[in-house]
């Protein structure tokens, strides 16, 4: 959870969304991940931070436009280590199947 602005921002995750995720960046999550140990590239942080971002109380995920500048604006101002465990707590807690093994 995290404030931009005078709103109260969440990432959220499920299948379907990462389905999504997968297919704009054109690789696997788990690939992606365990290519490069958990550490997604800019592209990719920026991709998972703004298809997973919804304002809090919300049903409705952020336009992915959007999403992709606060993640830039984020980065920049948090560091892009916060950013990427942030995202990365936030597949762990809402997609827990994808790590039953890890």
């Amino acid at each position: 959870m995290f404030e931009m602005g005078k709103k109260t921002y969440v990432l959220k995750y499920n299948m379907k969304r990462v389905e999504l995720i997968e297919n704009t960046v054109g690789m696997p999550m788990m690939a992606e991940l365990g290519t490069h140990r958990g550490m997604l590239g800019l592209t990719s942080l920026k991709t998972y931070f703004a298809y997973g971002l919804k304002e809090e109380g919300s049903d409705t995920f952020v336009k992915p436009k959007k999403g992709m500048e606060m993640a830039e604006a984020l980065i920049e101002s948090e560091g892009y280590m916060k950013v990427n465990g942030t995202v990365l707590e936030a597949l762990e807690r809402d997609c827990p199947f994808f790590f039953l093994d890890a």
